[in-house]
Parts: C-alpha cells; structure tokens; sequence
C-alpha cells in the first residue's frame, strides 16, 4: 500500500502525537508498505519554520504553508498533496478530516481519522467545540472510511456521532523498545513530568500537591520536560515559589531523547496531574521504562494502570495526588522496584510490532470499501 500519514505536527517537533506517527510510519514501513508524512512548515512549539522536505526517522516528509489558528490552521495545498496514494491516514480533529472530507468525490481517495482525544482537551470556547462536534464533525466524519479511537474514553465520546461499526478502537503504540532497554538507578525523591505546558495538563495542581510535602521529604523534587506551548513557564515558576518549592522544580523545556532516557532511569516516580488525555503517550513511555506512575484517571490511564499494583490513579481533579506522591516517596526501593516492573510489564501490549498489523487490517478493509464504492454514499 502507499500510504500518506497527515498531521499538523510533525518531527523535529516533539509530542505525543508526533511520536505516534513516527512510530506507526516506521513500522508500516518496515512492513513493505510505502508511507509518507505530510505536515505543515511552522513548528508550533519553536516557533520556526521547517524546510519544504526532509527525511525524518527515515520517514519523507512533505510540509505546507498555512494560514489561521494552531487549533485549526487551514492549508488547501493539503488536497494536491494526498494525489496518488492509495490511503489518507489524518490525524486528529482539525481542518485536514472537514476539508477532504467535503472534497471526498473530488480526490476519491479513502480516509482513515484517528482522534487523539478529538477538540475536548481544554474548556475554551467549550460550548462552541460541543456545537461543532455534534454538527460540522458529525458531517465531516460522515464521509470517512473509518474512525479509529485510541481509547475507550474517545471510544465513548465519539460514538454519540459516529455508528458504532465504523468505529476502531486501537490504542497509541509506543516505541517501548527504547524504554525497555533503560535500567533504573533511582535517585529518591526525584520526580518526572512529561507534557507541553498546557492549560489541560494543570502543572499547577503537581506543585500543589508538592507543598505539603516538602518539609517531610527534602529531598523530593520535580523535573519537568515539554515545551511552553501556552506561555505558562513564568507563571508556574512564580507559583513554585509561593509554595515554598524555590530551587525544588526544574522546567527544562523540549529537550533530546537522550536527556529524557537519562531522567527516566533516575526517576523515583511519574507524575501527571491532566484533567484530559486524549490517550496518555508519556506515562506509557515512563511505565516501559519501569517508573511508577502517580496520574489522574484519565484517557488511557485506567485501562493500563492496575490502581496499587502497577501505580497510582487519582481522579480528574487530582483530589489525591499528594496522598499517592507520599506512599511512593515513603515506599522501599525493593517494593518500588516490583511496582516498576509491573508498570513495565503492562505496556508490552503497546509495541509498534503488536499495533502496525492492527492498522494494515483496518486499512485494507477500508480499501476494501472504497473498491465496492460504499465509502462514499456515507
């Protein structure tokens, strides 16, 4: 098959979903098929531009100009660019999955969505987002081959506008074999987040949670990583002092691969205090690489994390999130350990070589419809 995988972001930048794409290409890739990413110039996170192509992971890519907001920039060259492949693979809920959609008899070429926890992280514009989801992407997904779910809470979500039997759920995988390979030298009290700084991701709530904690354990303290993608450094800095947590938290921004592989093997526990998650890419990854997770209860989180066995869940408010810090912090290394290895354990299922053949079947069976000419009179 040849193959176009579509998203707004893509390597060099880092997130979840480039992570996601990046893998998937690799491994269909590896597969026999011919895949190909196409992406936009500007890097949200830089703010720079990228060049018009690039081989990225051993992956081609192709970037557009845009015009509009990060959260629905409009490029129309995304049209010329989908010519001659076999299958358009979009990820997430933007302008690409509404634009070819309405253009479905024009370029004929079948469309797989998947939703990467869809318009629903935030609050902002909440009423509108609710309107559009019921109307503009009930009509947009309409004209899809199929909707692909990366977790049961977008499984649940997505099929009050989606039927049932074009719906997929197939979790995110994740390239764990990277994760797996590390070896955990703890340095206790050392804690890890992984996330853009986002209002969703309520950082704020992780250092809140610290507060109370920091004169029984002088040693805790926090190491974040992932770019201001909302200017919330400064704020959340200022905040670390008020707390009290002066010298205590440590936001490095985007950083490279190797420097997270390093903090992961040091890490005594992962933290994420997230009121959404479209799917949970980075507790994943720490969990692969045996760190305890203490997360909230959301997207992917409670269908992995067995609660006590393999890490901590805490609900969407973070109600717990300080009990569960303690019982790590105050956990000996020996049963940290056992709780480590079961966190790793659990992701096994999430490797690329479990996930790829979940797609290639999905694709083919969209194929598959798009010959019989039923994926159009959706």
């Amino acid at each position: 098959m040849k193959i176009l995988q579509l998203t707004r972001q893509f390597l060099p930048s880092e997130g979840g979903i480039e992570s996601v794409v990046e893998g998937l290409s690799c491994a269909l890739q590896q597969r026999g098929h011919t895949v190909q990413v196409v992406t936009l110039r500007s890097l949200f996170a830089s703010g720079t531009m990228a060049p018009m192509e690039s081989v990225e992971a051993g992956v081609a890519v192709r970037r557009m100009r845009h015009w509009g907001p990060r959260r629905y920039p409009v490029a129309p060259a995304a049209l010329a660019e989908i010519s001659g492949y076999d299958l358009v693979h979009i990820h997430a809920i933007d302008f690409f999955v509404d634009y070819l959609s309405l253009l479905r008899l024009l370029h004929r070429i079948p469309l797989v969505v998947s939703t990467h926890g869809g318009i629903f992280h935030t609050q902002w514009a909440n009423h509108f987002k609710k309107l559009y989801f019921a109307t503009v992407t009930r009509m947009s997904l309409g004209g899809v081959g199929a909707v692909v779910c990366v977790s049961q809470q977008d499984r649940e979500k997505f099929e009050e506008i989606v039927p049932k039997q074009r719906i997929r759920l197939i979790e995110n995988g994740a390239n764990i074999d990277r994760f797996w390979s590390l070896r955990k030298k703890i340095e206790p009290g050392l804690m890890l987040g992984i996330s853009r700084l986002a209002e969703n991701k309520c950082i704020h709530k992780v250092l809140e949670a610290m507060a109370p904690l920091k004169d029984r354990y002088p040693q805790m303290r926090l190491e974040w990583i992932g770019a201001d993608f909302a200017a919330l450094r400064s704020s959340l800095e200022r905040r670390a002092v008020e707390l009290g947590l002066g010298g205590r938290v440590r936001f490095h921004g985007a950083t490279s691969r190797e420097q997270l592989y390093r903090l992961l093997e040091r890490a005594h526990l992962f933290v994420s205090a997230s009121a959404y998650e479209g799917f949970g890419l980075s507790t994943i990854e720490a969990m692969s690489a045996a760190t305890v997770p203490v997360v909230t209860s959301v997207g992917a989180h409670p269908d992995v994390i067995e609660d006590g066995v393999s890490g901590f869940l805490t609900d969407a408010y973070a109600t717990e999130l300080s009990a569960h810090m303690e019982r790590v912090l105050v956990m000996p290394l020996e049963k940290i350990a056992i709780m480590g290895e079961a966190a790793r354990a659990s992701t096994r299922r999430f490797s690329w070589t479990e996930i790829a053949p979940q797609y290639e079947q999905l694709y083919s069976q969209v194929l598959g419809a798009g010959r019989n000419a039923s994926v159009w009179s959706l």
